[in-house]
């Protein structure tokens, strides 16, 4: 796709009907030192740097991204845009709105052109989707300190269904990480908002919202980090489990057997009488023999540590209490051996 691939500048005013548009092959961008100062001039565009907002994009990405430096301009080609046919860069007064959340009057007709040109070497230029600006959903007010939502840097938008969301970074990275600390899945945590009517809402970042929302766009940095560390703990701790099914054929019905005992266990004479002569936390006969207490305790199940390490976290945190066996032991074992 590279050998093909078009690269588009595009200077456009908000009320003005009128645009200027570029257009260079990638064997030309090579040949350049494609700097934010020659996007100006490639345009025609009076000025200096500082009296515009520069932004990239392409079919990879949710959104478009703001170029802040001269090298920012290879990074996020070099992160989402080297597989795709068309790179559009959209150039802006600093004072205007990105993109993301607002047409200019020329965006049919530039759109056009670009389809046009494209069109002749068989490549489309993909739409931006336009994200409302500032469309929070607890009105246009920050969730967590009820303060106006302005930067739009730390704004993160997702997509839910056919509705859009917005969020801070820091709110969505606290609910992300307690519940994480929670041993939640990665993609059954709820981000919980207030309404603008004063109501209580509830988003669950999803797998799709993950893949489609979260890490793409802007803030990918923020998140891909956490979804990269989840997922490679996910697979060494099944490669673990799989070992252990694999030297023990009956192991699997017995982490069924555990963990429904640990959730009945209020209810449930008999499940109370199975764990309650085992040891510490229930990980022993009839259930499992040492070798497989061992192996479970070593298990990697967050950032946290092991298995045994967040068991002991949660002794600490009870050594004033008593441990239940339904609801404090149980989530964790269903979290670590994959029971539901």
């Amino acid at each position: 796709m590279e050998e093909k691939q078009l690269w588009f500048f595009l200077r456009e005013e908000m009320t003005i009907a009128q645009f200027t548009q570029a257009v260079l092959t990638l064997d030309d961008v090579r040949k350049r030192d494609v700097t934010l100062e020659y996007c100006l001039k490639a345009t025609g565009t009076m000025g200096t740097v500082d009296d515009y907002a520069f932004y990239i994009h392409s079919a990879s990405m949710a959104a478009a991204v703001r170029l802040l430096t001269d090298n920012s301009i290879i990074a996020m080609y070099n992160l989402y845009c080297r597989n795709d046919p068309v790179v559009t860069i959209t150039i802006r007064k600093a004072t205007d709105p990105s993109p993301n959340t607002s047409l200019s009057v020329s965006h049919q007709n530039s759109l056009a052109e670009r389809r046009k040109v494209s069109a002749q070497r068989g490549l489309l230029v993909p739409e931006l989707f336009i994200q409302p600006r500032v469309r929070h959903v607890s009105g246009c007010s920050d969730i967590s300190t009820g303060e106006a939502i302005s930067d739009e840097e730390n704004m993160v938008t997702l997509r839910i269904g056919e509705e859009f969301a917005t969020f801070t970074k820091e709110y969505l990275l606290g609910w992300i990480g307690a519940q994480l600390a929670d041993l939640r899945s990665l993609t059954d945590i709820r981000v919980q908002y207030c309404t603008s009517d004063g109501m209580m809402g509830e988003v669950q970042l999803t797998d799709d919202v993950w893949q489609h929302s979260l890490l793409r766009g802007p803030w990918k940095s923020t998140f891909a980090p956490i979804w990269d560390d989840y997922i490679r703990l996910q697979c060494e701790r099944e490669t673990m489990l799989e070992k252990m099914t694999t030297e023990f054929p009956e192991f699997y019905q017995k982490c069924q057997n555990f963990v429904h005992d640990l959730r009945t266990f209020g209810a449930n004479k008999g499940a109370q009488a199975r764990p309650a002569v085992t040891h510490e936390f229930y990980i022993g006969s009839p259930y499992f023999n040492d070798s497989m207490r061992a192996q479970l305790l070593s298990l990697p199940v967050s950032k946290m540590g092991t298995l045994e390490q967040v068991l002991r976290d949660l002794a600490m945190k009870r050594q004033n209490s008593t441990i239940c066996a339904s609801h404090d032991l149980a989530p964790i074992f269903e979290f670590a051996l994959g029971v539901r």
